[in-house]
């Protein structure tokens, strides 16, 4: 019966419970030794439904019924006597109550039974020393180490999972391991520990190894479990319980969308750059027990902590069904966009995880824009500013990129210079590396001194460059000076014979009229 109840606990916790203080299997319940564990899940378990599913409590089926608790006074084939003969009390082998927690670290099935009668008192005459033939237990005996199976208690626990069945027997303090069906290699009576108390709270324990080994204990796996409780002298029969348990299933989802559209698949929402993009992370609980060191990530930003809301409470347990939602923040950037969230989280140990891709795009148009000016004069048209032979002439090439990437290669052109090399590069807006970024400006500098007058003078700036995709892309822009001839100025001594010439041309011209 300590087994049975213990098994049964046991396997209940694996449906139900998060990890509890450490369990000694010494037959006394310890201040807190139980309560995060699957005991309380009967009382006060939300899952619980009376006509199923059971969710997070262990109830026992029993001649056609579902109990939260094993019925007081139902034993014998019609599940209808009481084992307490004597009485007034009630028999110390009527079960009541069953608690289990189970390690899968450490592959431990812990389980904890109370009887509604005082441990080892089978008869109910409120004594475990004075009636030997009605199978009370006079305590401590020898045999297996443990303390407080006497030799009138008998009791066994059968544990199947399809077609593999396993019985365990306990009579005058000792135990036996017997399979039934299937195969139960290096499973023995090492694999099983048991205490009982005869004082203060009445209550069985036992912790139970290697099930990992002989059972599938895969979450959502489900066993049944049947006990059987009672006395060697037991003659209205014994208790008996059938449970059947479900071993948890932890599980997480996460939901990422990208400015509020789950944008699973390319291309996702159209943006511009520089827009502000908002990543929203949905994080919930969809498995059937509580989990634990949840830890949300993003391929491209790292891990994410901005928890925006949580739905049942602000403690760092996301409870069965609960949702977390997170958030983060950036900037658009050029051409198709993915980002994937992964979340993680544990139960016991047991990792969960999940993942979600999200989009957007933003079309990439490459352009570049050449303004050219001569003498700080953006003379795109004739004639621009005047120059005179020996002035300094000043050209600045301003060069931007106006497209929505990056533009690597510029190549800057005039077509009466030639290449404008980066030596004449005199300043870069943004930084000093080679790559003219969004919305940067680079300018040129040329200088030069007339020395023919021309008397209009045109030239035009090319500019290239490309994106990352090798487009190509390209401006130009003229710019124009113009030139005054300058006209002689003469002295007075150039006047005289300047007339003194026209003078002579004009009797030459008379004579031969004549």
């Amino acid at each position: 019966m300590n087994r049975l109840h213990v098994m049964l606990g046991v396997l209940i916790v694996l449906f139900s419970v998060p990890s509890a203080m450490a369990i000694t299997v010494d037959g006394q319940r310890g201040a807190g030794e139980w309560d995060n564990n699957w005991a309380y899940g009967q009382v006060e378990g939300s899952g619980y439904s009376a006509v199923g599913p059971f969710g997070d409590k262990m109830v026992v089926f029993q001649n056609g019924n579902w109990y939260d608790n094993d019925p007081m006074r139902d034993s014998g084939t019609n599940y209808s006597e009481n084992m307490a003969t004597v009485g007034p009390f009630e028999s110390g082998y009527d079960l009541n109550g069953l608690y289990a927690h189970y390690d899968p670290v450490g592959d431990v099935l812990y389980g904890m039974a109370t009887v509604y009668g005082l441990p080892g008192d089978l008869d109910g005459d409120g004594s475990i020393s004075s009636v030997i033939e009605n199978g009370d237990t006079l305590g401590p005996v020898t045999g297996k180490q443990i303390n407080g199976i006497g030799p009138g208690e008998q009791f066994s626990i059968t544990i199947t999972q399809n077609s593999k069945s396993v019985l365990i027997t306990v009579s005058a303090n000792d135990w036996t391991v017997s399979p039934l069906s299937g195969s139960f290699p290096g499973f023995s009576e090492s694999n099983v520990v048991a205490a009982n108390s005869q004082s203060g709270v009445a209550v069985y324990e036992i912790s139970i190894t290697g099930l990992k080994d002989q059972f599938n204990l895969a979450p959502g796996e489900s066993f049944e479990v049947r006990a059987l409780a009672g006395g060697n002298l037991d003659i209205p029969g014994e208790d008996q319980a059938r449970i059947y348990f479900t071993i948890p299933n932890p599980d997480i989802d996460l939901e990422k969308a990208t400015n509020g559209v789950d944008a699973d698949t390319p291309t996702g929402p159209e943006l511009g750059v520089g827009d502000d993009v908002t990543w929203t992370y949905v994080v919930t609980n969809v498995g059937d027990v509580p989990l634990e060191n949840v830890v949300l990530t993003d391929d491209m930003l790292g891990t994410v902590s901005n928890v925006i809301s949580k739905s049942m409470n602000t403690d760092d347990v996301l409870d069965v069904g609960e949702v977390w939602t997170y958030e983060a923040e950036g900037t658009a950037e050029c051409g198709q966009y993915e980002n994937e969230g992964t979340v993680n989280a544990d139960w016991l140990g047991i990792p969960v995880t999940d993942s979600d891709p999200s989009h957007y795009i933003v079309r990439c148009e490459p352009d570049i824009d050449i303004e050219k000016h001569t003498n700080g004069y953006d003379a795109d048209y004739a004639p621009g500013p005047q120059i005179e032979v020996g002035d300094t002439i000043t050209w600045e090439y301003f060069v931007t990129n106006t497209g929505n990437v990056p533009l690597y290669d510029i190549v800057v052109e005039d077509d009466m210079i030639g290449v404008i090399g980066d030596a004449k590069i005199v300043s870069k807006s943004i930084n000093n590396d080679n790559v003219l970024d969004i919305g940067e400006t680079w300018t040129y500098v040329v200088t030069d001194t007339l020395e023919e007058c021309v008397t209009q003078y045109e030239n035009i700036a090319d500019v290239t460059g490309e994106d990352d995709t090798g487009t190509v892309v390209t401006d130009e822009d003229p710019s124009h000076f113009h030139c005054q001839p300058v006209v002689p100025v003469l002295t007075p001594v150039g006047i005289l014979t300047m007339i003194g010439i026209l003078g002579v041309l004009g009797v030459f011209t008379l004579r031969r009229r004549d």
